[in-house]
């Protein structure tokens, strides 16, 4: 597993400058998802440091995962579940970034970034 990453704007000293807290970074676990700090509310963050933080994308994601792990039936139905499971999220990621790949590959037709 990733550490958690919070990146602190610094001031001339180098010190972490706490009175722009607002403006730091932050990334999720899981994914390379950011945001600021002033905008995680909708994130997952610990109590404590050493504890993950999971965008809303990611949070979805493990609580479906959760929730399925309670519900998967035994033996050959829980084999057609998993399947079926996994094909969905295949089908999900692929569909996903797909956008974000064609970007890459045609930067200026798509507005992506060059590379």
């Amino acid at each position: 597993m990733v550490v958690a990453v919070i990146i602190p704007l610094r001031d001339a000293n180098g010190v972490p400058d706490l009175t722009r807290m607002n403006q730091w970074t932050a990334t999720c676990d899981r994914c390379d998802a950011r945001t600021l700090l002033a905008d995680i509310d909708p994130w997952l963050v610990g109590m404590h440091q050493e504890q993950a933080v999971y965008c809303p994308r990611c949070v979805r994601a493990l609580a479906a995962h959760l929730i399925g792990e309670v519900f998967r039936p035994t033996g050959l139905p829980g084999l057609a579940y998993d399947t079926r499971h996994h094909l969905h999220t295949a089908r999900h990621a692929l569909l996903n970034g797909l956008p974000d790949r064609l970007s890459r590959l045609w930067p200026r037709r798509f507005g992506g970034r060059s590379a």
